[in-house]
């Protein structure tokens, strides 16, 4: 079994380095062009299920997918981004400042506790996942995940049994590649990691397109 994780195409907030979380943004005209390369990249890989998160932004890359394929496309919320809550909408930068400042005004173990109001906190985002990569553990067929960046990092994580600070390691471009194996033992091989080389013509992609 294949897998492949893809990150959605661009949106404005992307390039304007806001976190969007569970705002549901739409893609942009660069973002529509990088969903139309990554179908074509995938015109001839065999696919047999795209699983898609159930915002726009990810479900409209996947839709691209699936229409040149005639793939089926499974919707789920387990999928959305970590929801950001009063601060969606926010420069990323501004966002490492709040959580720093939660961690010592709330006395937490780390930035992963850090939670918004009315948000999550990445472990919290973590835990949510689980269900997922498990049943990709034992999912039949190749397999095309469609989410975001940062569940895309914790979900590769899990897959070669890391932890949270091994997804932080990893940054996502939009509609770029990662694909894994699954080995008999049901570990995962990592073959492939955030190959951009397909998007050379929904250029120009910016620094934010890897957060």
């Amino acid at each position: 079994m294949r897998l492949y994780l893809v990150r959605h195409g661009q949106t404005a907030w992307n390039a304007e380095e806001k976190a969007q979380g569970h705002t549901d943004i739409p893609l942009d005209e660069t973002g529509i062009r990088q969903a139309r390369c990554l179908a074509e990249a995938f015109s001839n890989v065999p696919i047999d299920l795209i699983l898609s998160s159930d915002l726009q932004r990810s479900l409209r890359t996947a839709e691209t997918v699936a229409a040149a394929r005639g793939v089926p496309i499974e919707v789920t919320p387990l999928l959305r981004e970590r929801s950001f809550g009063i601060w969606e909408g926010m420069p990323y930068a501004e966002i490492g400042r709040l959580s720093g400042n939660a961690v010592s005004e709330q006395g937490l173990r780390s930035l992963y506790e850090a939670c918004p109001e009315g948000g999550e906190s990445l472990q919290m985002t973590w835990d949510r996942i689980k269900a997922m990569t498990e049943r990709l553990r034992d999912q039949a067929g190749n397999t095309l995940v469609v989410a975001h960046g940062g569940v895309c990092a914790l979900m590769l994580s899990q897959l070669i049994r890391g932890n949270l600070d091994t997804s932080r390691a990893f940054r996502f471009h939009n509609c770029a590649i990662t694909e894994l194996i699954r080995r008999p033992d049901g570990s995962f091989q990592l073959v492939q990691f955030n190959n951009a080389s397909h998007l050379e013509s929904a250029e120009p992609l910016n620094n934010a397109a890897i957060r």
